[in-house]
């Protein structure tokens, strides 16, 4: 999943990349946004993470209101 292109949606631009995926009990992305270089732990659960695309190397994202603030 490293180097995934993080979207909120299918069509939309990138607006993070996927630097790492932590196992501590629940599985937890780290993604760096790319507006300002901030890194965040995202669950990676089917309600936040509903799709993967390795073959186009993108992940979608649908986070809850907070998660990204």
């Amino acid at each position: 999943l490293q180097g995934l292109e993080v979207r909120l949606s299918i069509e939309g631009p990138a607006i993070a990349t996927v630097l790492d995926l932590h196992h501590s009990g629940n599985d937890l992305l780290e993604i760096e946004l790319s507006d300002d270089g901030r890194r965040c732990l995202v669950p990676f659960v089917e309600a936040i993470v509903p799709e993967v695309n390795l073959a186009e190397g993108w992940l979608l994202l649908t986070p809850p209101k907070g998660l990204l603030d």
